[in-house]
């Protein structure tokens, strides 16, 4: 046989090689299709199913009387309910302020019974604590804290101007008494020792 009726033979059976490999996965993807729906479908359901567990009680209906509801009925009474939710108001930044302190003034009234301090301080610490919650709180930490964040960059720059020369100074003064100190050895040194000075040793 020759090389050219081989290579002409060869062609054939690859095609249909190809064709086969192509039904074959047809018919895979056709019994996968309906597997694929079928677990399609159950998340669905749960979903579904969890979504009017959870929806019944908000609307005030009893899950006895009505479990067996339409998906439809399901997906509206949803939208329905998340519709006529209040929108909440966005809290300025001074109503936040009060809510977080005065939570911070409730949490250190329960946790001081568990400290140490004895019973006049916990007794001055509780005034403060009834004072601050009767009394109208202002945020004037707020200003401070807003002031203090403009000028940071300010005073961040004059504390590292303060910490290069502290620094510096430092070092000077290193340079000066490392000088100074062989002088007063020899000093000390040159110094004749008295016979009549006492000594402990």
């Amino acid at each position: 046989m020759s090389p050219s009726i081989s290579a002409e033979a060869s062609q054939p059976l690859l095609a249909r090689s190809t064709v086969a490999q192509r039904k074959q996965a047809n018919e895979l993807r056709k019994t996968l299709k309906p597997l694929l729906e079928k677990r399609r479908r159950a998340r669905i359901n749960d979903s579904l199913n969890h979504l009017k567990s959870l929806i019944l009680p908000l609307v005030g209906k009893d899950n006895a009387r009505y479990s067996k509801l339409e998906k439809a009925d399901i997906l509206e009474m949803t939208v329905r309910f998340l519709r006529d939710l209040p929108s909440s108001p966005v809290k300025d930044s001074a109503e936040s302020y009060r809510e977080g302190y005065k939570a911070c003034l409730h949490r250190v009234s329960a946790l001081l019974p568990k400290t140490s301090l004895d019973e006049d301080a916990c007794q001055k610490v509780q005034d403060f604590i009834k004072q601050s919650m009767t009394a109208n709180v202002m945020p004037t930490c707020l200003n401070c804290c807003a002031q203090s964040s403009r000028a940071f960059p300010q005073i961040h720059q004059r504390l590292q101007s303060l910490k290069s020369n502290f620094s510096s100074r430092l070092e000077s003064q290193s340079r000066s008494n490392g000088a100074a100190t062989p002088n007063r050895a020899q000093q000390s040194g040159a110094q004749p020792v008295s016979a009549a000075m006492w000594r402990p040793w």
